[in-house]
């Protein structure tokens, strides 16, 4: 029977059809709604059509299969069919099931001729790029629809017109949110006044206005245009030919409208789509079609027919079809499902023939990417690989310190990329460098470009530039020295704004220069690191000055058109490799007059899509493992298909509903929008698409672990399904755990399999060699690794250090400082105690731990420093506030003859204090720029409260007012540029202490007794109490006192007695004093010292050898570990350090 006698309505809804794209044309439909096939549902079809196609209706068919490769035997037929040489349409999901399709059928065809394969996407746009052109409307990306709704957040905001998105308006969600909603309404030909949300409406005719406004279109835009053309009968080249349309999802009104015109106009078509497919089926019923279904073949047609299915399995798959696994871990799943890939290999199956579909790409394409590598074996990525964008992120971070006042630590971010354009003669950015024009980057928009981009090229990466190392302040795309520049900016203390960073760059190169003209004669080593760091802040200045004064011209707002112009012109003069974000801000060229938006509002458009860069995938894919989702398999097929992830949460994905339109109000607007029922399926459909693309073998796998949650997780229900539709029964979720552990043999503790003949890679090959060997008695095991000592340099160094470091009772060369060579003990005697002076600070790190003095005070680390915006004062910061304030306020008090203070005196120099006080605060204050200024007048005004008893105290106690003020950060060993302006008897030659100590310091204050004439050396101190009345050293972290006690006895040899002082002038000390006199007692504790750390250096010994709680604070933590003092404690001996740990002993 014909299948003209089947339907024999047909014709008629046709002519219906067709009767009624006469009243499109002239215009008695406001809102066309073209169906192919479909009845007039109560419009009546007028007489006198202006045109009726008749055509037989076996020439329109359409099918639906469980199994792709039963879809796609039926399109070849159709093509072989309909001729090799005729002109032909084979719309596609996407490009590649185009490219697929056409290779496999010209083996039976030969040579082709007429064929064009193309998108749904890219139909539209070609039909009506040209009359949207000649109307001035230009279509716009997805970007820039979102784009168009940001603007829309503004301006209602600043009009109090947002409604119930007000308190979500600052949230970089909401304009993507909003634009994803208008998609769905526009795409599903919604009418505004089916909505009931008047927020909704008011923002939805924002948004169409400001399309309107700016001569743009959107993708809903360009389908209707597209579908009205095609209707009305215009001449396209690619209209009226047989038309394939293969496992295109057909799912919006608009695109089932486009899709109706274009099968009107064809004189025979093919409609292909997948079991499961509702969306699709819906449409084809709604065009009138009757839907053919093609039952599944090979040994996997009995799983791919019956999952999911409400009926009783009849039929089992046969044995291994189905294969499920699991790991511990997404990463260790990848790994599993690559090893299978080998076996298959191994076994016969091409790698094109195989694929890998992933329902969560972000959860696992970076684990495949890294195991396949390991592996060796290359993969065709469908949608690309992302990977960090260096100058996205540059951009992004020139952005971002624009919007932060000019961010030190923003710009310091830019630097650090490595994205710096050649500079020119006078070492600055290039100024006068073309604006380049780069195409941009959306199906909808720009077919043309996207094609001439695909087969030219442009994404390679330009060849770098001859910039003269030698030279060149900017060398491959880095400012030279970049250490340098980035500890100019912390020391320059630049937080923000122009003019700070003019100044402070300014101060850091006569600081600089103040520094260069103090150096000895000698000291050519700290000349010429000195003059590197000068050459440095001049590369530094020359460079960022323009870009910054660049970034301080931005406008606080301006319309999309300027900050195009701005952007581009900004990412030219600051990247080598610009073209990239030229083509991301092409994409926003139409909507030049859209706006005004603020820079931070531009910068949320921008960031999803500048942060991370798209790797295409490059060449062919034949010879490759196919990866992409499931839709990305539309219109292909594998022999093998792997389908990780099937967990709860990750297949199925949680669905959610619309947050800007419900589900309940989505059921009243529009039959067609979609739900979470629609939701669910379209999750259903994607195990069906992945199963489907399978001809010969499935592998399902899923992570068992949660590794960042660290618990376990259980297979989705979709795995049940799986093992119910392929063995007939439903099994548990213990089973299923069972047998996919057993299959996969992936163990937690151990990732490596346990045959090392299975090993990815030679790391995994190793570890199951050694797995092996620890298993075996240890007599069988000895010499078993070995040849991992030989086979690789870094595992043999590695595996000897950890073995002296942590098996090994005796302290390694790996412990720090131990049995050093001749050099290094020669290079080491420069750093005796006689050989150099030594800060009492830096000897205090031996008693705490022998290697922080060996980083500290011999090769002198300091620790990275970064500029921030301080919330609150640090204790160190607090410590500088009150010893500066201290120091002024004294000098102040001696210029003004009121020392000692006296009670009669103590108002006029309480008046002192204050003013000193607020002079050293507003000092701090621009040099540490507090973010919030209620803290920082608190920790200012506690600094002079606790300053303010210290000053009362000074006639008020006995033991205080017996002391005179005389010499206030009396220095020595500290060069000028180091002291600053201190005590006019300070000097720069370092005191040789009669114990045998070369000594270098400022003393805080030396104080004259009044009737004794002997000296006090006082060290201030800020935080909490920790010494003790007993104190003379405090087993050698406590030296200030005795030691700047002897200081002062060499450096002022008059006084009848000295004596040390710690004094917690503080609140929070309590202000408690002890004083030590320097005795006979005091003097043999200092000979101590120097002997235990004399006897250390001359030995070459300083081992990390922690004392109790020293690594918590300790600035080298990070080179240590964070286990040093369990280790040295529980492997460790003490024999070779008796002297540190008599030392520590002593009070």
């Amino acid at each position: 029977m014909s299948r003209s006698a089947e339907h024999p309505a047909t014709t008629a809804t046709i002519n219906s059809a067709l009767a009624r794209t006469s009243l499109i044309i002239r215009g008695q439909w406001s809102r066309p709604f073209l169906l192919f096939g479909a009845r007039s549902r109560g419009c009546p079809s007028p007489s006198g059509a202006d045109r009726t196609i008749r055509f037989r209706v076996t020439h329109h068919r359409a099918f639906r299969s469980a199994s792709a490769e039963a879809r796609l035997k039926v399109a070849r037929e159709w093509l072989e069919k309909t001729g090799k040489s005729r002109e032909v349409l084979i719309v596609t999901p996407h490009a590649e099931a185009g490219t697929s399709l056409v290779a496999r059928s010209t083996p039976a065809l030969g040579a082709t001729f007429g064929w064009t394969t193309i998108t749904l996407g890219q139909l539209a746009s070609a039909l009506s790029r040209r009359a949207l052109a000649t109307r001035g409307i230009v279509a716009v990306s997805a970007l820039a629809t979102q784009a168009v709704c940001t603007t829309v957040v503004h301006r209602l905001l600043s009009v109090d017109q947002l409604g119930r998105f007000t308190p979500v308006a600052h949230f970089p969600g909401l304009p993507r949110a909003l634009a994803r909603t208008f998609s769905d309404l526009r795409m599903g030909a919604v009418d505004r006044a089916a909505l009931a949300d008047p927020d909704l409406v008011r923002a939805l005719v924002a948004y169409e206005e400001e399309l309107l406004r700016g001569s743009l279109c959107d993708r809903a835009d360009v389908f209707r245009e597209a579908t009205e053309l095609v209707a009305r009968g215009d001449a396209n080249d690619l209209l009226g030919r047989p038309t394939l349309l293969l496992d295109v999802r057909i799912e919006s009104t608009r695109e089932r409208e486009l899709c109706s015109a274009i099968l009107a106009r064809s004189e025979a078509s093919l409609v292909t789509f997948a079991e499961g497919d509702l969306a699709s089926e819906r449409s084809a019923a709604a065009m009138g079609m009757s839907v053919e279904s093609i039952a599944a073949q090979g040994p996997l047609a009995h799983l791919q027919r019956q999952l999911f299915s409400r009926e009783a399995v009849t039929e089992r798959s046969e044995p291994g079809a189905l294969t499920l696994l699991s790991a511990p871990g997404e990463s260790r799943e990848c790994v599993e499902i690559v090893r299978r890939i080998r076996d298959e290999a191994r076994n016969g199956v091409p790698f094109d023939r195989m694929a890998v579909l992933l329902r969560a790409p972000a959860a696992y394409q970076g684990h495949l990417v890294e195991a396949l590598r390991r592996a060796d074996i290359e993969a065709y990525f469908a949608r690309g690989t992302p990977t960090p964008d260096p100058p996205g992120r540059a951009m992004l971070a020139l952005v971002a310190c624009a919007i932060e006042g000019l961010s030190a630590a923003r710009f310091a971010e830019y630097l650090s990329l490595g994205e710096l354009p050649k500079a020119d003669d006078e070492g600055a950015p290039p100024r006068g460098r073309a604006v380049l024009r780069v195409p941009p980057d959306d199906e909808t928009i720009s077919l043309a470009a996207t094609r001439a981009r695909d087969s030219s090229g442009e994404d390679e990466e330009p060849e770098e530039e001859d910039e003269s190392p030698d030279k060149a302040p900017v060398v491959s795309g880095s400012l030279r020295a970049p250490r340098q520049w980035e500890r100019i900016i912390v020391g320059a203390a630049v937080i923000g704004g122009i003019e700070r960073w003019r100044g402070r760059l300014k101060s850091a190169d006569v600081e600089l220069e103040q520094q260069l003209n103090g150096v000895e004669e000698g000291e050519l080593a700290l000349r010429e690191r000195l003059m590197r760091d000068r050459a440095a802040l001049h590369n530094l200045t020359q460079f960022a000055m323009p870009l910054l004064e660049e970034l301080a011209s931005l406008p606080a707002s301006a319309a999309w058109g300027e900050w195009i112009d701005r952007l581009s012109k900004l990412a030219t003069m600051a990247l080598r490799r610009p073209e990239r974000i030229l083509r991301v801000l092409g994409e926003l060229s139409p909507m030049k007059e859209v706006g005004p938006v603020t820079l931070a509002q531009a910068r949320l458009v921008l960031d999803s899509r500048l942060g991370v860069a798209t790797e295409r995938p490059k060449g062919r894919r034949q010879g490759r493992v196919f990866v992409g989702s499931a839709d990305d398999a539309r219109g292909c097929s594998f022999d093998v298909v792997f389908v990780p992830g099937l967990a709860e949460r990750v297949f199925p994905q949680k669905i959610s509903q619309d947050p800007i339109l419900m589900d309940d109000a989505r059921k009243k607007t529009s039959a067609l929008l979609a739900t979470n029922a629609q939701r669910a399926e379209d999750e259903r459909l994607a195990l069906r698409l992945a199963v489907g693309a399978a001809t010969q073998r499935v592998v399902v796998s899923y992570p068992r672990l949660d590794l960042d949650q660290a618990r376990p997780r259980t297979p989705s229900f979709y795995a049940l399904d799986l093992v119910r539709a392929s063995e007939g029964e439903l099994p548990s979720y213990a089973r299923i755990a069972e047998q996919a552990n057993a299959l996969s043999g992936a163990r937690i503790g151990w990732p490596a399999p346990a045959d090392a003949r299975q090993a990815i890679d030679e790391a995994e090959y190793d570890l199951a060699i050694l797995d092996r060997i620890l298993r075996m008695p240890e007599a069988d095991a000895v010499g078993g690794a070995r040849y991992l000592l030989n086979a690789n340099d870094h595992l043999q160094r590695g595996l000897r250090a950890r073995w002296m470091r942590w098996d090994s009772r005796k302290w390694e060369a790996a412990d720090g400082l131990v049995n050093p060579s001749e050099e290094a003990q020669e290079a080491l005697a420069a750093h005796s105690l006689l050989a150099r002076s030594f800060s009492p600070t830096a000897l205090q790190h031996f008693a705490s731990c022998p290697y922080r003095f060996l980083l500290q005070a011999v090769h002198r680390l300091q620790p990275m420093e970064e500029p921030i915006e301080i919330e609150e004062l640090n204790p160190l910061q607090k410590g500088s506030l009150m010893h500066e304030t201290i120091y002024e306020t004294l000098v102040a008090l001696r210029a003004a003859g009121l020392l000692p203070v006296t009670a009669e005196t103590h108002e006029q120099a309480r008046e002192i204090l204050d003013v000193q006080a607020a002079k050293v605060a507003a000092s701090f204050r621009a040099e540490l720029k507090p973010a919030i200024e209620r803290v920082w007048l608190d920790a200012v005004a506690q600094v002079k409260t606790d300053l303010a008893e210290w000053l009362k105290r000074m006639f008020d106690r006995r033991d205080e007012a017996e002391w005179v003020p005389t010499y206030f950060e009396l220095s020595f060993g500290l060069k000028k540029e180091q002291r600053g302006q201190r005590d006019p008897n300070s000097r720069e030659e370092d005191v040789k202490l009669p114990v045998g100590i070369r000594l270098r310091g400022s003393i805080d204050l030396v104080e004259r007794h009044k009737e004794s004439g002997k000296l006090r050396a006082t060290d201030f101190k800020s935080g909490k109490v920790r010494a003790k009345d007993e104190t003379i050293i405090g087993g050698g972290k406590t030296l200030q006192p005795v030691l700047y006690a002897l200081a002062i006895e060499q450096m002022l040899a008059d006084a009848p007695g000295y004596e040390g002082r710690l004094y917690y002038c503080t609140s929070v000390g309590g202000y408690q004093s002890f004083a030590i006199p320097l005795d006979a007692i005091a003097r043999d504790e200092a000979k101590i010292i120097a002997d235990t750390v004399g006897d250390a250096l001359t030995r070459g010994f300083l081992p990390a050898a922690p004392a109790d709680g020293e690594c918590q604070w300790c600035d080298y933590r990070t080179v240590c570990g964070p286990y040093e003092q369990e280790r040295t404690k529980a492997n460790k001996g003490k024999p070779a350090i008796p002297k540190l740990v008599e030392l520590r002993r002593r009070s």
